[in-house]
C-alpha cells in the first residue's frame, strides 16, 4: 500500500510538467499571433494565479468605460482588451443572475448594464 502515495506524487509531477508545457505552447502561439501578455493571462494565468471570470472581465470593461454599456459593446471590449471570445448569452446569464442578487451589476436599459453604486439613478 505504500506504492499509492509515491505513484500519486509521480502523477502530480507529470501533471505539473504537462501544464507548464501547455502554457509555454500557448505563450508561443499568442506571441506569434501578436496577442498581449494580458490576453494570455486572462485566458490562462498559469499556476498559482486566479483566472478572470467573464463577469470579472465585464467589470473591468465597465470600469474603464466610465458608464453603462450595451452587452454587445461589453463583449466587443472584452475581446479587444483580453483577447478572449466570450459568449454573449452566457455573459448575459451571469450578469442577470448578479443583477437579481443585487451584486455588482444593475440593468440601466434594454440589454444595457452598469455597475451598482456608480451607475444607479438617484
Amino acid at each position: 500500500m505504500s506504492r499509492a502515495p509515491k505513484q500519486d506524487e509521480v502523477l502530480d509531477v507529470i501533471e505539473a510538467l504537462l501544464k507548464a508545457q501547455l502554457h509555454a505552447v500557448e505563450a508561443l502561439r499568442c506571441q506569434r499571433e501578436g496577442q498581449s501578455k494580458a490576453a494570455l493571462e486572462a485566458a490562462d494565468p498559469g499556476p498559482g494565479s486566479k483566472r478572470l471570470s467573464q463577469t470579472d472581465m465585464a467589470i473591468k470593461v465597465l470600469l474603464t468605460a466610465g458608464g453603462p454599456l450595451h452587452i454587445l459593446e461589453v463583449v466587443s471590449r472584452i475581446q479587444a482588451a483580453f483577447g478572449v471570445q466570450v459568449s454573449r448569452d452566457s455573459l448575459v446569464s451571469a450578469i442577470v443572475k448578479k443583477v437579481a442578487r443585487d451584486q455588482e451589476f444593475l440593468k440601466t436599459g434594454k440589454n444595457t448594464y452598469g455597475l451598482r453604486g456608480r451607475d444607479e439613478q438617484p
